[in-house]
């Protein structure tokens, strides 16, 4: 059920029940993690919680620390079905909502998402899971947060990805640092940040160059933070993932210790505690690279385009913002665009054979200096297209818009010099089954051409609409702009 407080002592009352219950149990332990600049105290009160602690984060676990700068409580909570009436006890009209709710739905484990506009209007402060058995709290006026979890096995823990992720990202942040979703590795104090989506080769080419003895701060999350003009990285996990064929592949090199495929099986995650003594904090990052997987027998670099450079971008941000839920936080994407924005961006063609890849990667650090004149211009509109998705970035007012498969598939035909008319009478066969879908391709367009969406190729190419992609989305143009405080619908008239 989803519920907003009314005011502010409402939060307050239901974050002293939680500490109230979690209080009842035995503390476990006292530990501390460092975040860059930033210290966590965390109090776990369970040994099998813990010891996700120590597995993910051995680098940055300290046993003592002088101060700290926020607090994350850990428990496991078997019952969390019971959990929202204790939460909830004492506000008698909600407790009767939620037993109606669960007459209403038939619903075996109890929901509950609470809403504060002063913390956020679209994620909750506090949310309760039954069916998936988490129980997560954001006390941020006291820089406390809460973390019950009842399956604490390993392979549907890993499952939900890097532990405390979006608590860290929420400590970390200020107006010079940032949790982002990225890889950093270098030689020689030149650091290099891997600017890619997910299946790109970066964390292979990560993983490999560690191994091989680069310098390296993380292959997934990290964090950035500037400081008189200059850009630094720190590290945060000690782990790893590896696709099971990378897995299989890098197995007899590997010094790091298995800790569990996730429940999907379509991870291993590693500690690599073993290869500690290359960890670099305060790591200055000097250039971005843009890594893609190409047919050539041989890796190769040059100097990234505008449009790449844009592309690069897009994926590095996106990818950020959108893990740690900062997607509609135009703030946020600023300042991680200034982060990077004057840095050198370079094309990486990666081929086959990752050893070639990485060595590769050795000699071009080994050559490489900056040079100024190598900061090319990026496009006040930046457009990426991968895995069949758009996704822009407007550098004007820092507002990422995302397109579903068949809204993109309509935008590559516009941007290949197809006319509208012609998509049009094309999509009029498919009315039927959309009967808005005209009149929504009207509406598209038109926001294409508002906001300079779309470039177009000098040579015309043939119309292409994938019907399958249609299917997939129902016939329905969906382009979503993640404004402040909201997500907007722009095309779909089939708005719920």
């Amino acid at each position: 059920m989803y519920y907003k407080a009314s005011n502010a002592q409402e939060i307050k009352k239901y974050f002293e029940n939680i500490q109230n219950e979690v209080s009842s149990y035995e503390l476990f332990t006292v530990c501390y993690i460092k975040l860059g600049s930033k210290i966590v105290r965390i109090l776990c009160y369970s040994q099998e919680f813990f010891a996700h602690i120590k597995k993910q984060l051995t680098y940055t676990f300290l046993e003592h620390a002088e101060h700290y700068d926020a607090t994350l409580v850990i428990w496991q909570e078997n019952d969390v079905q019971k959990y929202v009436q204790k939460i909830v006890k004492g506000n008698i009209p909600l407790t009767m909502r939620l037993r109606h709710e669960a007459i209403r739905t038939g619903q075996k484990r109890a929901q509950l998402f609470l809403f504060d506009d002063a913390y956020s209007k679209i994620y909750p402060v506090l949310s309760i899971e039954g069916e998936r058995g988490f129980i997560i709290g954001n006390d941020v006026k006291n820089s406390t947060y809460y973390y019950g979890v009842r399956d604490l096995s390993p392979e549907e823990f890993i499952k939900e990805g890097h532990i405390f992720v979006q608590f860290f990202n929420k400590i970390i942040k200020s107006e010079d640092a940032n949790l982002v979703h990225g890889a950093v590795v270098g030689l020689e104090n030149k650091g290099v940040l891997f600017c890619a989506r997910g299946q790109r080769g970066k964390s292979t080419l990560t993983v490999l160059s560690m191994m091989k003895g680069f310098e390296y701060v993380s292959d997934d999350y990290l964090i950035l933070e500037t400081e008189k003009n200059k850009l630094y990285s720190y590290p945060v996990y000690s782990i790893i993932t590896l696709s099971p064929r990378m897995y299989t592949e890098l197995y007899d090199e590997m010094k790091g210790k298995f800790v569990s495929n996730n429940a999907r099986k379509d991870k291993y995650v590693i500690n690599i505690e073993g290869y500690h003594q290359q960890f670099k904090d305060k790591y200055p990052i000097e250039l971005c690279i843009f890594p893609e997987i190409v047919s050539d027998k041989e890796p190769s670099m040059r100097l990234c385009t505008a449009e790449e450079k844009g592309r690069a971008i897009v994926q590095f941000i996106q990818s950020t913002v959108s893990q740690v839920q900062d997607i509609n936080d135009q703030n946020v994407i600023k300042k991680i665009f200034a982060m990077i924005n004057g840095k050198e961006f370079y094309k990486f063609n990666l081929c086959s054979d990752i050893q070639k890849n990485t060595e590769f990667l050795r000699k071009f650090l080994h050559t490489w200096q900056p040079d100024p004149a190598n900061n090319i211009k990026s496009p006040e509109i930046m457009l990426d297209i991968t895995f069949n998705l758009a996704n822009i970035l407007d550098t004007k007012t820092f507002t990422i818009y995302s397109m579903n498969k068949f809204a993109t598939n309509l935008l590559e035909n516009l941007m290949n010099g197809v006319s509208k008319e012609e998509i049009k009478a094309e999509l009029q066969k498919f009315e039927t089954k959309q009967p808005h879908l005209s009149a929504d391709f009207d509406l598209f367009a038109e926001l294409l051409e508002k906001h300079n969406f779309i470039k177009f190729n000098n040579e015309q190419k043939p119309l292409d609409i994938n019907e399958e992609f249609a299917k997939e989305n129902n016939y329905i143009l969906s382009v979503s702009e993640f404004a402040k405080d909201k997500t907007n619908e722009l095309v779909s008239q089939n708005k719920e």
